[in-house]
């Protein structure tokens, strides 16, 4: 009796090894704060739960970080902006000289808003009003973020020349110096988290500064930030610090996969979060910006995961209008 219990435990603990072997292991690669960490997490939730693949959410200090490990084949996924992408490939912007050419597209995720946010009853209504202010600049360990604020300066006419700079590292730091009076302003994405947590620690709350629509002050937003756009918001409960209608800059998020990534990899990811839009959006309420159907957009420079693009032949998504 004791024997065949014996023999049937091995025989289990070989099932179970085997089921282990059976499924992909693999990371995505996310920032330690902000909407890309709640991103990161409940996408490798989801994907796990609803796949034979176990994705793991890496941290790390900003997207700087963690893109050259994809594109090195450190690292299968990844959640980086356009604009990043476009840097990376090209080996321009904050990747002067050094091209990553093995990222592709899986697919794009959100409209990224972000914004400028300043005390809500300080004299700074405006991204006008920030000349002479305290601004965050540096972004040591998420060097996306500079090209992001001075696309904003630009906006108004500014450039970080006529604000007093405030070394910071990242988005989370620069939201902390903000809260602890070191900082006039800071910057963020719209309707993260860390932003509903800002504006509750701050007496008397927080106010989006609006990104000026005017044709021209786009344009000049743009030699920062080629693919940014002006998009409208309203006042409403996940719209913190918008007080009336206002527009905030944009562009698109996407998720990256490496080029050593196996296209059957890409087309269960690809496929899991075409049919999970509901369970992403539950898992983390930031992804309610995504929408299954605008999955594949042409982002100039970049290029599909082959993986990604079977998927999308397959639902009639491709080519990219």
């Amino acid at each position: 009796m004791k024997k065949r219990l014996v023999v049937t435990s091995i025989a289990s603990a070989a099932l179970m090894s085997t089921a282990a072997m059976a499924a992909d292991t693999v990371g995505i690669g996310n920032t330690k704060g902000g909407w890309t960490n709640q991103a990161g997490q409940s996408l490798a939730k989801v994907i796990s739960q609803n796949s034979d693949i176990q994705m793991r959410a890496q941290p790390f200090g900003g997207s700087s970080v963690y893109v050259p490990a994809v594109n090195a084949g450190k690292l299968e996924f990844g959640l980086v902006n356009e604009l990043e992408s476009l840097y990376a490939v090209t080996g321009t912007g904050i990747y002067p000289g050094r091209k990553h050419p093995n990222l592709r597209v899986v697919t794009a995720t959100i409209p990224f808003r972000v914004a400028t946010f300043a005390r809500k009853d300080s004299n700074i209504r405006t991204l006008k009003d920030l000349k002479g202010k305290r601004v965050p600049s540096g972004w040591s360990a998420q060097k996306i973020i500079g090209p992001l604020m001075r696309a904003q300066l630009a906006n108004a006419g500014l450039t970080y020349d006529d604000v007093i700079k405030v070394p910071v590292s990242n988005v989370v730091k620069s939201a902390n110096v903000f809260a602890e009076g070191k900082a006039d302003v800071f910057h963020f994405v719209f309707g993260a988290g860390k932003v509903r947590e800002t504006n509750a620690k701050v007496k008397g709350g927080i106010r989006a500064l609006p990104f000026d629509p005017a044709p021209a002050a786009v344009a000049a937003a743009r030699k920062h930030v080629p693919p940014a756009f002006a998009k409208p918001e309203k006042p409403s409960k996940r719209s913190v610090g918008v007080f009336a209608p206002l527009h905030v800059m944009t562009y698109w998020h996407t998720l990256q996969a490496g080029s050593h990534v196996s296209n059957d990899l890409v087309y269960k990811v690809t496929k899991v979060m075409h049919g999970k839009r509901a369970a992403l959006v539950k898992a983390f309420p930031g992804w309610g910006g995504f929408k299954n159907t605008k999955m594949v957009i042409k982002f100039k420079g970049l290029t599909y995961h082959p993986g990604a693009i079977k998927f999308y032949k397959e639902k009639g998504m491709w080519p990219p209008k």
